[in-house]
């Protein structure tokens, strides 16, 4: 079959599978300019539209009050906002507002009133009522005002959110004990923190119809190629969602193949690791209410680096990058390498190994494919029970598995103990490299299924498709294997290796320098 054909028929089954779920009703276009309904200068017609759109919502709160001689109302969403700033910085000023005689006109006085009264650096005008509503939401207290066809609205924001703690995925000895947190804006501020440069640009998108999540953009300018950052503007641009509720929920538009099990696009909750992104040439995102933000391009080689690596010494930073590759190649083939040699090739094994394995299959029942097969998914659900539950219980389901995996199903005769000994060693190593847990495991099914049809042929073809794959990923426009393939020997001094940071600080290559990459040079 020749590869045209080939390509046309991946082409033509992702077409099928996106059209699952799609319904025939016609949705606006993501990204479009919506229409405004402008607010009336009648508040009476204001505040029936407004109420309207929350009936039935008993944690919106609106107060009546007179200002300047005219009826006026503070609105506000309960437990959003700082009760004491609402009082301090806006009630009070406007109960004591005295504008000149001379001031008549109504545009006039809200002028006087916004620049005179209140003393609020984040003071935004709303034209319509998607504006007012769109700022209620997002915490903020808004004034209307009888006669004035505009409204005021305050950053007050004080709901509660978790305090800034250390990231429980990515942890780090001797870096930043500082993790994202919930808040988008306070997420702005770690990272503003850590690059006090005016050319780190944040752009602010709001998605999802009814969620209207803000989506922050960052990058450096004059860092960022051009053409990387316009195609990042233009998939979120076209992004069609209800609800967004998680960066995850947006993390597939922006690969290049959604359908690969390698992501293209990095994660990361950890501030210093998304400067260091940035600084390379990558564009970030950050989702408001949810910590793990979103790095590209993203390549291969950066799954195996951590902070960690640029804050010890160069011998033992390559020690620890050699460790994780061998770890991930150990955890994803050694169960298929077991299976293969156990069952086609024991010649290769010596005298005394085979002896043991033979005699610890002989009282097992099932084929070492089944034994594989059986204790990897066994050890996928008792992990999934011990992320899931709660902590005290977690520990119990852990004891349990342990006895399950352990010597019990040895001693029951359904495993025999090589087995046991290979889970073990897949279970430890496929947690040093956390970003390609989930890749690991299809890989590892796949290789073990493959090793039970044709042995070490099996695995081999199993191996080269697999490198093949990850060399014909690109993660906008940039190769995912570069710097490994295609090769560049400069771009080596930290892959496997990191040399010591005098070097390293030399010339730092950003995305679009890596060979291979048909990325626009342009700089943004």
């Amino acid at each position: 079959m020749s590869d045209s054909s080939t390509k046309g028929i991946i082409k033509y089954f992702k077409s099928k599978f996106a059209a699952i779920g799609s319904s025939g009703n016609n949705k606006p276009e993501a990204g479009c300019t919506p229409e405004y309904t402008m607010l009336k200068k009648s508040l009476i017609s204001n505040m029936t539209y407004i109420n309207g759109k929350f009936d039935g919502c008993s944690d919106f709160v609106s107060k009546e009050l007179i200002t300047c001689g005219r009826k006026a109302v503070i609105m506000e969403i309960d437990n959003m906002i700082d009760k004491l700033q609402l009082t301090q910085g806006v009630l009070a000023p406007l109960a004591d507002a005295k504008p000149p005689v001379s001031l008549t006109d109504d545009d006039a006085v809200f002028n006087w009133l916004r620049d005179n009264t209140f003393t609020f650096v984040d003071q935004k005008e709303a034209f319509s009522y998607e504006e007012t509503i769109g700022f209620l939401m997002a915490g903020f207290a808004v004034l209307l005002i009888e006669g004035i066809d505009k409204a005021i609205a305050f950053g007050l924001q004080g709901f509660k959110f978790r305090g800034i703690d250390e990231p429980n995925t990515d942890k780090s000895l001797r870096g930043s004990r500082e993790g994202f947190v919930e808040p988008l804006r306070l997420n702005m501020m770690l990272v503003r923190r850590r690059v006090k440069n005016p050319n780190l640009k944040f752009e602010i998108y709001n998605l999802g119809s009814e969620s209207r999540t803000d989506v922050c953009v960052a990058y450096i300018k004059g860092t960022v190629a051009e053409s990387v950052l316009n195609e990042v503007r233009h998939r979120l641009r076209t992004i069609d969602l209800d609800t967004l509720l998680a960066s995850g929920y947006i993390q597939a538009f922006f690969q290049d193949d959604p359908f690969s099990i390698f992501s293209t696009v990095g994660t990361t909750e950890r501030p210093d690791a998304f400067c260091g992104k940035l600084s390379e040439g990558r564009v970030g995102i950050i989702v408001d209410n949810t910590p793990i933000t979103l790095t590209m391009p993203f390549l291969f080689v950066e799954n195996f680096q951590n902070m960690d690596d640029y804050a010890v010494g160069p011998y033992y930073a390559t020690f620890t990058r050699i460790l994780k590759y061998l770890s991930f190649f150990t955890s994803v083939l050694i169960p298929g390498l077991y299976v293969a040699i156990g069952s086609f090739h024991q010649a290769l094994l010596p005298s005394q190994l085979l002896y043991a394995l033979a005699q610890s299959e002989e009282a097992t029942p099932f084929t070492l494919v089944f034994e594989a097969l059986f204790m990897q998914v066994i050890y996928e659900m008792v992990r999934e029970a011990g992320l899931r539950l709660p902590k005290q219980i977690g520990f119990a389901i852990n004891i349990v598995g342990a006895l399950i995996i352990g010597q019990a199903a040895v001693s029951a005769g359904l495993i025999g103990a090589p087995m046991v000994i290979v889970v073990a060693i897949t279970a430890t190593t496929s947690l040093i490299t956390p970003t390609l847990y989930e890749p690991g495991v299809v890989m590892r099914f796949m290789f073990i299924v493959l090793a039970g049809m044709a042995g070490i042929l099996g695995l081999t073809l199993g191996v080269a498709f697999c490198v093949y794959y990850l060399c014909s990923l690109k993660s906008y426009e940039v190769p995912y294997t570069a710097p490994i393939s295609p090769f560049n020997g400069y771009a080596w001094r930290d892959v496997v290796i990191r040399l010591p940071w005098k070097i390293l600080a030399k010339r730092k290559i950003a995305a679009q320098d890596l060979p291979g990459s048909n990325v626009d040079k342009t700089i943004g």
